[in-house]
């Protein structure tokens, strides 16, 4: 009895926790044509820095998995979304709809498409 007295108030709480950690994505603005390169902070987390602005950082979740390269340059297209309250984060939320890549960039990084259209 002593047991659950004290366990229960620890679930709730993380139950409450994980469900505040759930938020959506909020849109603030859209850009297009914004020339990027691909940052990997570990093997599962890529970052994308705009050229031109070192201090910036997008976190885009929904990147392919073949784009998540070290140092790959590329043109996104997408959606900047709202930094949550209360919240750290790595970079801003982005939300890619479309990446182009020249042609350098694909034979030098040996990926299949030139373009990636993600809805």
């Amino acid at each position: 009895m002593k047991w659950i007295k004290v366990c229960m108030p620890i679930v709730i709480m993380m139950v409450v926790m994980q469900l505040s950690a759930q938020t959506e994505f909020k849109k603030v603005k859209s850009v297009k044509n914004l020339k990027a390169t691909v940052k990997l902070l570990n093997e599962n987390l890529a970052v994308l820095i705009p050229d031109g602005e070192a201090n910036q950082r997008y976190t885009a979740a929904d990147l392919p998995a073949e784009l998540k390269k070290d140092g790959l340059h590329l043109t996104i297209d997408g959606d900047v979304g709202e930094v949550p309250a209360h919240v750290r984060m790595v970079g801003t939320p982005f939300h890619v709809t479309c990446v182009h890549i020249a042609k350098a960039e694909q034979k030098k990084y040996k990926l299949s498409k030139r373009s990636y259209c993600i809805k």
